[in-house]
């Protein structure tokens, strides 16, 4: 599925190596718009060989902690029903209010209990990571 992605992304290759390597971080990607996040998450996505689900926060009404959690649980069983890792990516995560506590909370759960979930965030540069809340 990848002919329709005209560019492959050089960091395509570094995070599809992370997201196989132990699972200990969530891997976060950030930028201005139009720089080519969402083409490198759809590019990881296929390459990595995982059950994966590609969310994006840039739908109006979508923009709660709720919704965050539904997609992470959708994760959890993929990874459960295909026995091995599954791969959340939530793009454009800066636009849910609170959005790290949520993550934070939702990751802590997956490893305190060895759920296999890998999670990359992607989002529009200015990112809140100078005031992390985890």
């Amino acid at each position: 599925m990848l002919e329709h992605l005209s560019y492959e992304r050089s960091m395509a290759d570094e995070l599809v190596k992370r997201l196989h390597e132990p699972r200990r971080f969530i891997q976060v990607i950030f930028g201005p718009r139009q720089t080519g996040k969402t083409t490198l998450a759809a590019q990881v996505a296929e390459r990595c060989q995982l059950p994966y689900i590609h969310v994006t926060a840039d739908v109006p009404g979508l923009r709660d902690l709720e919704w965050i959690a539904q997609q992470w649980e959708t994760a959890r069983t993929l990874a459960k029903n295909s026995g091995n890792f599954s791969l959340l990516i939530l793009d454009e995560v800066q636009k849910v209010p609170n959005w790290s506590e949520m993550v934070k909370l939702l990751w802590d759960e997956d490893s305190l209990s060895g759920r296999p979930v890998r999670v990359v965030i992607f989002g529009n540069y200015p990112f809140e990571l100078t005031k992390p809340t985890f």
